[in-house]
């Protein structure tokens, strides 16, 4: 009976245990199952967006992540001894949590699965996908710190993503140059994938293009593993390759390049840009009949688009530039807008078109002042200077620009409007042109001809010189100061001492009457003029040449605020607004409310009968007087 009943509690262990790994094996195969579904859902993903590594799982690919974390939590709860099995939950969750972009809890699984499994087979991967969610969590000196194991020996099978991750890394603590070094390493070992080199080459050929080196990115750019590549990176790497081309003056072997991207049935959908972009490097290797054929068929093939905007910009560009026919351009740039409104090329097509009508328009007008028997001057040499900045500032036309200029310098007598255009020729030469020497030239000319100027001394400091040279309106200032403070001298000595006080004051009063009579037409001097009329002011028997100065500073300097001041001075009359107006009318209403409530309060009680007053009964202790004489009275 004994045996019996042994017998039948090893069967139910038995049996448990079976159920316990059935259990077991039912979480990890939904789990390992999801986990190959979301995997496929994700290559599908990658293979369609463009930044796929940024890109967000769809909510069918989240759900699937989210049941994998879920079952995965189940075997941690129900086998938390058995260490082979939690290690492989573990792994798996922290990879859900990493395809989740939740890139702080993928940190802590891989924490732990470290510190409890560290020799797991999965632990070479754990460093590597430890490092790269750091990466982009933006702890960057974490995840370098992480990587060290992962790119200290070549065996490591993550030796490769490794380099890819430490140049990602170089990039982002600025250093392009230490991220080419990593790039160019992993390409000079020839163990790396065809896949891991393509993508290697396609990175350094992007840092190599940032920095302008477009021998060193097309070479990068064509490289035979960039065929690894998904189809969205090779047509992009086609396209920039071109472009390296096109930034060495090759024009024509881009637009060849191009036209063999435009041919590919996969990229149909750029062929708009393929197109246009052949018009624009046919424009620029200067085959305009060839060139305006390719552009007008964007124009017919995609009316109404941001492509055709940019293709009547192209033309209108060439009509403006090359054939100088402004109307035509004009109508080009109108196109433009049209096409595509809200788009640069149409905003900028607006701006060009709005300016060459104004040019056009100032142009017309300056060729008439030209034929009128009294020309305007002013009028003509403010219409150059404004063409002068539309060439510059809304056409791109620098040498235009410098052209009108010129013309100004030539024709005008006037020192002023010469000394203008010669520095504005100097400045686009400097900023516009980046021609130091010839614009360093004409710097120092205006400094040699025109030392006691503004635009001397800014010449100075454009060159990077120390300032030495005083406009007049500087040595005007420099006199003031002096008078000024013999003023406050005067102004601070003991009444007692008048003769002295009176003696400091007229000192003073010559300084600023020389100082207005050298120097009229600064500010200084119109300040020293109001000085003098404040010393006549001090004085009453000098009124008439108080008012004297008063009216010239009013007269000559109005828009002064000495001249504003002088104004008022002279103002005697009180001048009222309508609202201080409206203010009094107010006030005199309310007191006389007030005066005639209080008259008729006073007659009210003077007409009130007298009430007779009745004596006052005074008690006995009241009648009690002290017998003290402490008062004037004598009481008896």
């Amino acid at each position: 009976m004994f045996r019996i009943r042994y017998m039948a509690l090893a069967l139910v262990a038995f049996l448990l245990e079976g159920c316990t790994c059935c259990a077991y094996l039912n979480h990890m195969f939904n789990a390992e199952r999801l986990d190959e579904q979301a995997g496929e859902m994700r290559a599908a993903r990658m293979d369609s967006i463009p930044d796929s590594e940024n890109s967000l799982p769809g909510s069918e690919e989240r759900q699937k992540y989210d049941k994998i974390i879920e079952k995965g939590s189940r075997v941690l709860e129900r086998f938390p001894k058995n260490k082979k099995r939690t290690a492989e939950a573990v792994f798996l969750i922290g990879e859900a949590f990493r395809h989740k972009h939740e890139w702080s809890k993928a940190i802590t699984k891989y924490d732990e699965f470290e510190r409890y499994f560290a020799d797991h087979d999965s632990m070479k991967a754990v460093e590597y996908q430890r490092a790269y969610c750091l990466y982009r969590n933006q702890e960057y000196n974490i995840s370098r710190f992480a990587l060290e194991p992962v790119v200290a020996s070549k065996d490591h099978p993550y030796y490769f993503q490794g380099l890819n991750l430490l140049s990602l890394l170089d990039e982002q603590s600025e250093a392009p140059d230490q991220a080419i070094a990593s790039l160019e390493a992993l390409l000079a070992d020839t163990a790396g994938t065809p896949f891991m080199r393509g993508k290697a080459h396609f990175r350094l050929a992007g840092l190599y293009f940032k920095k302008e080196n477009w021998d060193k990115a097309r070479e990068h750019y064509i490289a035979k593993e960039i065929k690894e590549l998904n189809p969205r990176e090779q047509q992009t790497a086609g396209s920039q390759a071109a472009e390296c081309l096109a930034n060495r003056k090759e024009y024509l072997k881009a637009a060849d390049e191009y036209k063999e991207l435009y041919k590919n049935p996969e990229y149909e959908s750029n062929h708009a840009e393929y197109l246009v972009r052949i018009g624009e490097l046919t424009m620029l290797a200067e085959r305009y009949p060839d060139a305006i054929i390719v552009l007008q068929k964007v124009n017919t093939d995609y009316p109404r688009s941001e492509v055709a905007a940019r293709s009547y910009f192209c033309l209108g560009d060439y009509e403006q530039n090359k054939t100088i026919d402004y109307d035509k351009a004009v109508v080009y740039y109108d196109s433009s807008f049209i096409s595509r409104t809200i788009s640069k090329w149409g905003q900028e097509s607006r701006e060009r078109r709005d300016a060459l009508k104004r040019l056009i328009a100032m142009r017309n007008q300056n060729d008439k002042e030209r034929k009128d028997s009294i020309p305007n001057v002013d009028n003509f040499f403010k219409s150059e200077f404004l063409i002068a900045e539309l060439f510059l500032f809304k056409l791109d036309e620098v040498d235009s620009a410098i052209t009108r200029l010129d013309n100004v310098i030539k024709e005008s007598g006037d020192s002023a409007r010469t000394l203008r255009a010669i520095y504005a020729k100097a400045f686009i030469y400097d900023e516009y042109m980046h021609d130091p020497d010839a614009a360093e030239e004409i710097y120092k000319e205006i400094i040699e001809k025109y030392p006691d100027t503004e635009y001397a001394k800014q010449a100075q400091v454009n060159l990077g010189m120390r300032v030495t040279l005083k406009t007049r309106e500087d040595l005007a200032k420099e006199k003031y100061m002096e008078a000024e403070s013999l003023w406050t001298i005067a102004s601070e000595m003991p009444l007692d001492q008048m003769d002295l006080v009176d003696s400091a004051y007229a000192r003073a009063f010559t300084r600023f009457d020389s100082l207005y009579q050298e120097y009229p037409e600064t500010q200084s001097g119109v300040q020293a003029l109001y000085m003098k009329a404040i010393y006549f002011q001090m004085n009453p028997e000098r009124v008439d040449s108080t008012m004297r100065t008063y009216k010239e500073l009013r007269d000559k300097y109005g828009q002064t605020p000495w001249g504003k001041q002088a104004a008022k001075m002279m103002n005697s009359r009180l001048t009222i607004t309508d609202k201080d107006l409206e203010r009094l009318r107010k006030r005199v209403k309310s007191t006389e409310t007030h005066v005639n409530r209080l008259s008729t309060q006073y007659y009210e009680e003077l007409n009130k009968a007298p009430e007779e007053k009745q004596a006052e009964v005074k008690s006995k202790e009241d009648e009690i007087l002290e017998n003290t004489y402490n008062s004037m009275y004598d009481f008896e």
